[in-house]
């Protein structure tokens, strides 16, 4: 039996041991989730509708995976897919549904499949679209802004570009001689996709050459020396720092050390970090550098994530926005570790800065590189994050609240035996009494958006206000709107609106599309009414009255 690219993959990140790793990682929080419904390994995961979905790979006995499931209300839900797709490719379209297609023909990593689908994450349904114009695994995908999906890549047999739209359905672009295995597919102009990978789809090391849509492959000399890890994306949004420009994680072709590339309208070059990522951790076991980066345009940070041999799980935060004044980037170190290991798999960036890790392969043991053990994988869940769990301090609001709800009791005591006042006076105190207690709601409400930059999250809604607040949803929206005069989304864009304007004064270079992500808009078209409507001004508009301004 063959070794497949994910196994290949292991055994490239042997690298010279970095010195005094001790006192450079800081330790990584973490709490156990409910299991998943199905034990997976080599699955994909993305956030949709705030809802983690995870899709398809093998479970036990290295049997292909034919559901899906997502996480919501504390649970797992499992899905039928029409397919299964072990080593398939995934990709979110720009209207927010999701392209599947092949994968591996048979159990234990055998073959290649045709079937292709669309995931409804609004209905949580799959419906069938067809076959490829190619049968692949181990391939990717790219969806572009016009809705067209590009595919590419196979393992051990024939590769091409073709698309994919749901007007053509699936049609042949260009053949590719060798073709490569899980490549990358980056947009590098309005027009025109780079292709590049670091293994053909032959299985041999693939040298310094990337292809491109619309015209013949380039030499990149960079890629001579370095070779990035197998893409696993769902979307180039995860390694996009700017228009055309992404980040992306490689280890140099004689394996000794790892970084960071960057590709910006497919020129490449090396992004400068204050201090170089390390290979070894603080047990002194290597470092097998090998998912990243997961980009955080908001905070202007990048994720990539290790493992060792032992089963601890290394982070590393790149912090890149010096990088765009001529700076370094820099780097925080973190790790986790249990007595039992962390299963292999690659974990998903939350808003916030959280990272997950949804089940994964078991790693083979006495092993000097990390190799996958495919017939034993997990169910489990981790969510990471870097700042311990502590006991929060009880919010004004609830003081308020218990308070009153004290008063409630004593006070017709009081007012019994005081016998004075009238029906008017008892209205009035109870109404200004009522008044406190909305005001104090309303100040929490304000503290938790503020602190918390919750007006970042393009899906936030009303409820999880309310939740934050312990409270319902019914009674912030009825404090909302008594209080500001205005609904719910009126109150969080303003949030945002003043968010992008900051960002428009401060970083002038970053572009509308950037601005709005980090602003928590849904999308450029949604950021651009929303400023006008507010402003009565376009961006560039604002930011040119206000650019040269105190």
């Amino acid at each position: 039996m063959y070794k497949k690219p994910l196994i290949l993959l292991t055994s490239i990140f042997i690298a010279v041991s970095a010195a005094a790793a001790d006192n450079l990682f800081q330790k990584l929080f973490f709490e156990r989730l409910p299991d998943m419904q199905t034990s997976r390994g080599c699955h994909q995961a993305a956030l949709l509708n705030g809802e983690v979905t995870i899709f398809g790979g093998h479970t036990t006995g290295f049997n292909p995976a034919q559901t899906a499931e997502y996480y919501s209300g504390g649970s797992w839900h499992s899905i039928q897919m029409t397919w299964p797709h072990d080593g398939g490719c995934v990709a979110i379209m720009p209207d927010g549904r999701v392209f599947i297609a092949g994968g591996n023909a048979e159990a234990f990593g055998i073959g290649r499949s045709w079937g292709a689908e669309i995931f409804d994450p609004a209905t949580h349904s799959f419906s069938p679209i067809g076959i490829l114009d190619c049968n692949r695994t181990s391939f990717s995908s790219l969806a572009l802004p016009d809705g067209q999906v590009i595919i590419t890549g196979n393992w051990l047999g024939p590769d091409g570009i073709e698309s994919y739209t749901t007007e053509s359905g699936f049609k042949a672009l260009k053949s590719l001689a060798p073709g490569f295995c899980y490549p990358y597919i980056l947009r590098c102009s309005e027009q025109d996709v780079i292709i590049f990978s670091s293994m053909y789809s032959t299985g041999e090391d693939a040298p310094s050459l990337a292809y491109r849509l619309n015209g013949a492959p380039v030499e990149v000399p960079l890629l001579g020396e370095w070779t990035p890890i197998f893409n696993w994306t769902v979307s180039d949004e995860e390694q996009k720092i700017a228009d055309f420009t992404y980040l992306l994680l490689a280890s140099r072709r004689d394996l000794s050390g790892s970084a960071i590339l960057k590709v910006s309208s497919g020129e490449f070059s090396i992004l400068e970090l204050e201090t170089p990522i390390p290979s070894e951790g603080p047990s002194g076991d290597h470092i097998f550098w090998t998912a990243g980066p997961q980009v955080d345009r908001s905070r202007r940070i990048a994720w990539i994530q290790g493992n060792d041999i032992s089963g601890r799980i290394y982070f590393a935060k790149i912090g890149y926005n010096p990088t765009f004044d001529g700076g370094k980037a820099s780097v925080e170190l973190y790790y986790a570790e249990t007595p039992e290991g962390f299963p292999l798999g690659k974990a998903l960036l939350l808003p916030g800065g959280k990272l997950i890790l949804t089940g994964g392969t078991a790693q083979a043991g006495g092993k000097s590189v990390i190799v996958n053990d495919n017939f034993n994988v997990f169910s489990s869940v981790y969510l990471f994050h870097t700042e311990e769990p502590s006991k929060e301090a009880v919010p004004v609001w609830m003081i308020i609240a218990g308070t009153l709800l004290l008063c409630g009791i004593l006070v017709p005591v009081v007012l019994r035996s005081r016998r004075k006042g009238s029906p008017q006076t008892d209205r009035a105190e109870e109404a200004e009494q009522t008044k406190k207690l909305d005001d104090g709601l309303m100040e929490e409400m304000k503290r938790l958006i503020e602190e918390k930059e919750l007006f970042k999250r393009s899906d936030l809604r009303i409820t999880d206000v309310a939740s934050e607040l312990a409270t319902n949803r019914t009674y912030t929206s009825i404090l909302v709107n008594n209080l500001t005069g205005s609904g719910f989304s009126d109150l969080i864009n303003g949030y945002r609106i003043r968010y992008a304007q900051k960002l428009m004064l401060e970083h002038p270079e970053m572009v509308h599309g950037d601005i709005a992500i980090a602003s928590g808009f849904a999308s450029r078209t949604a950021f651009l009414r929303t400023f006008k409507a507010k402003t009565g001004l376009s961006p560039t508009e604002w930011k040119n009255n206000h650019a040269y301004k105190d």
